[in-house]
């Protein structure tokens, strides 16, 4: 089969999945140097797509425009939105179609998309019947691997013969000038440990208590290691602002990102201390240290994909699962300050945690 000129990737949110998405698409740049390819993503992680050198451009879909002019029942406008929309899908015709998604609407897309070849996966990965759209299938072997190597799966069909590549995202100058500028005037200085206590609302089961956030700031500040910053997103400024007075002196507050901005910050810490979120997938690409905490979730699938990553967990007979309303959460009360700090401790000095 003739090597493909023009590739759409679909891979539409969220920022971890896009972001384990990544060294799949890498490998494809790879495999196809020559070869025209593109993003279709939704949200903020769209910013940081369209900054990087393996993708040629990224097709924006307008999610929140789209959801917030029909909620207040303005049918033109949504219409007009879409079709601006279609009309840049439809601009290109695509020899190849990849479906990393693989839901309802990324199949919808792609059948809206001008495209020959279809690539998704089977049965195994694939949501909402996907499957049944794609003219040709990926069948997995296990289902319980890290989404890495599941996305792997479909660069290696496509004929990917490298491990997954381990490469640093890019962001722009002015995103870099941006956080410069904020720890110059907040006076922040190396090491800077970067803590994010915030998952998205509907996964405030997978957070460890803010309280023992607190706690562990304040136990890095006052054993001398560094400044603390509290990583905060949209909404959750309050309660990063009450975390950072409940921790103390040398504990600040970021100053608000976006992704690229985010991704700056990140490169600029020394360590990084999080759970089960995008933000923690954006630490790993900055390839700084990351202490990952894992409750509910399958560590397995999810946990950050770098060598530079340690996980603290409790093996629990009821994890990994999905149980938001759980009343006692010990797979997360059962993690101590002084074993998240011992391991901070560890990755900083170089010491195997």
């Amino acid at each position: 089969m003739a090597e493909p000129h023009n590739i759409l990737v679909i891979r539409l949110s969220s920022l971890g999945d896009v972001l384990m998405s990544v060294p799949a698409v890498r490998a494809l740049r790879r495999r196809f140097p020559n070869a025209h390819i593109s993003w279709l993503a939704e949200g903020s992680v769209a910013g940081i797509l369209a900054q990087q050198d393996f993708i040629d451009d990224v097709i924006y879909f307008p999610r929140g425009a789209v959801s917030r002019h029909l909620k207040t029942g303005h049918l033109p406008t949504t219409a007009y939105i879409l079709k601006d929309f279609l009309k840049t899908l439809r601009q290109r015709k695509y020899d190849l179609i990849i479906d990393f998604h693989g839901i309802a609407k990324s199949v919808a897309m792609m059948l809206l998309a001008r495209g020959g070849r279809t690539v998704g996966f089977g049965t195994m990965f694939a949501k909402d019947m996907s499957h049944v759209f794609y003219r040709e299938k990926i069948k997995g072997v296990e289902k319980r691997i890290h989404k890495v190597d599941r996305n792997m799966l479909i660069a290696s069909f496509m004929g990917c013969t490298e491990p997954a590549p381990d490469l640093p995202l890019r962001a722009h100058d002015e995103a870099r000038c941006y956080i410069h500028d904020f720890f110059r005037s907040h006076n922040i200085k190396s090491p800077v440990f970067a803590v994010n206590p915030f998952a998205s609302k509907d996964s405030a089961f997978k957070r460890w208590p803010l309280e023992r956030y607190a706690d562990l700031a304040r136990k890095i500040r006052e054993s001398g290691m560094g400044p603390v910053v509290i990583i905060w997103g949209p909404g959750e400024r309050e309660e990063a602002t009450r975390l950072a007075a409940m921790a103390g002196e040398g504990v600040e507050l970021a100053c608000q990102t976006d992704i690229a901005q985010l991704y700056a910050l990140l490169s600029e810490c020394s360590a990084y201390i999080g759970g089960d979120t995008g933000t923690t997938h954006l630490a790993s690409a900055a390839q700084i240290p990351v202490i990952s905490l894992f409750g509910p979730t399958d560590f397995i699938v999810n946990r950050p994909y770098s060598r530079k990553s340690v996980i603290i967990r409790k093996d629990m007979p009821c994890s990994p699962c999905k149980n938001k309303h759980c009343k006692t959460r010990e797979c997360l009360t059962g993690i101590s300050v002084d074993e998240v700090f011992e391991a901070v401790r560890k990755i900083i000095s170089g010491d195997e945690a």
